[in-house]
């Protein structure tokens, strides 16, 4: 059976065409349809469901939307559509378990379930947000040096030389190709040159991966970031970018990020859309792996309510997808605030128990680059806690985290510079951040979460 950006490209070609707005409210209708069909429903008082059966209704009904919808190709407005036994058959061949990495730096990354005793995958790192290029690869290098990091995926460069970085220009491209080349210094100057890359997050467009290829400093084996544009849809630009990796011999990892209170309209019907979307990216660029990153409307955060319940049930209902799925960690808080850390706490818990890996933390919603490796290590430390665990076991933590955090959503903290929060010379966090870390764990430990001393 035949996937990839070039039968997607075929399929949709021959398919009707759809205008871009009609298409969306296609999918929300639809979208409304399978929530009453499937019984899917959101509950506010429910904040991390335990129930395997509301999990497979989550995925039948992502399973049906892709094959009601199809995947919609932006430029040529029509869709590709695929049936079920053909996506049946897409997930019955996922890999399961993938080596990313050379050497000893290399890390085994694997389609967890929920209560697995395995410990999660940790990505760590900005995630993508604008970070400056003389602080990125002391920035990157903070996150490499920490033991419980498995592989990197860090920020983007909104300039460079001096020049603002614009989509499908020569700085889009030399940015991209920058961003690698500090990638690989500061993995090499933390003594893990085999380290696993989730790169490319400079590229908005297909230029930057493409770039970052051709000048080789992207290697074979590390993976580009390749987004399913919301909803249910793919640009040119993505499907080429996959289409080159794929030549190329990197991973696609793709990034799934659903809107709540947007065409995927409320939790339950954003949790319906992760699962099409994580479907349609083995589809159409034959993801390695797939980050689950649902995003509230107006608070932005996956420590929401809403992204939670999403998170928890797309991560239950991972044991039918078949392929890795990942957990973003998006705080609204920066690095030096407390409340940082307790979002950081309440999404490892959800993620992990769930049967999701982790990344992140982004700090202060992806917006500001203040944060360091500190807050990946502890993301880590309560993730690998955590493991063996469901969330029903997890539960009374979590609201309590919850309480400590949910004020300062609606007008989050940034935090403070990466200057401010990391001695670079000592490479270690300054004693103040790091004293309000030691007293997060050890309320933590207070409420049940055994954690491994400071």
């Amino acid at each position: 059976m035949r996937t990839g950006p070039l039968e997607v490209e075929r399929r949709a070609r021959e398919g009707s065409y759809i205008s871009s707005k009609s298409f969306d409210l296609q999918l929300s209708r639809t979208i409304a349809e399978l929530e009453r069909e499937y019984g899917v429903s959101y509950d506010p008082g429910e904040l991390a469901p335990d129930d395997p059966s509301l999990a497979k209704a989550v995925f039948e009904a992502g399973l049906a939307l892709v094959e009601e919808v199809g995947i919609y190709v932006v430029e040529l407005e029509r869709t590709a559509v695929f049936s079920r036994e053909e996506v049946v058959e897409v997930l019955r061949r996922a890999e399961k378990e993938l080596v990313l990495g050379k050497g000893s730096d290399a890390r085994v990354l694997s389609a967890r379930e929920p209560g697995s005793r395995q410990r999660p995958f940790v990505f760590g790192g900005y995630a993508g947000t604008p970070t400056p290029e003389e602080e990125f690869k002391y920035s990157a290098l903070s996150y490499a040096q920490e033991a419980l990091v498995d592989a990197l995926d860090h920020g983007s460069l909104p300039s460079v030389g001096g020049l603002e970085v614009s989509r499908s220009a020569p700085s889009e491209a030399e940015a991209t190709v920058r961003e690698v080349e500090l990638l690989r210094e500061a993995i090499a100057e933390a003594g893990r040159p085999g380290m696993h890359l989730l790169a490319c997050e400079s590229s908005a467009s297909a230029v930057g991966s493409l770039a970052a290829m051709a000048a080789g400093v992207l290697r074979r084996g590390d993976a580009q970031l390749v987004p399913v544009l919301n909803e249910m849809k793919v640009d040119y630009s993505q499907l080429i970018k996959a289409q080159a990796g794929l030549r190329y011999g990197v991973h696609n990892a793709a990034l799934v990020d659903p809107v709540v209170g947007g065409f995927a309209r409320g939790a339950a019907g954003t949790a319906i859309c992760a699962v099409a979307e994580a479907i349609a990216s083995l589809l159409a660029y034959r993801a390695s792996y797939v980050l689950i990153h649902p995003y509230h409307i107006r608070l932005k955060a996956t420590s929401t309510k809403e992204c939670l319940w999403v998170e928890c049930v797309v991560g239950q209902a991972g044991r039918y997808l078949g392929a890795p799925l990942v957990g973003d960690v998006w705080p609204a808080n920066g690095g030096g605030v407390v409340e940082m850390l307790y979002e950081v706490a309440a999404n490892a818990l959800v993620a992990t128990t769930s049967g999701l890996n982790l990344l992140g933390p982004a700090p202060a919603n992806g917006e500001k680059p203040h944060g360091t490796g500190l807050e990946a290590r502890f993301m880590a430390e309560v993730g690998h806690a955590a493991a063996g665990m469901r969330p029903r076991d997890v539960i009374d933590i979590v609201w309590e985290l919850v309480k400590r955090y949910e004020h300062a959503l609606e007008n989050p903290n940034p935090g403070r510079p990466f200057s401010e929060l990391y001695n670079v010379e000592k490479r270690r966090p300054a004693e103040w951040w790091a004293e309000r870390y030691v007293e997060v764990k050890q309320q933590l430990a207070d409420w049940g979460l055994e954690l491994p001393p400071p």
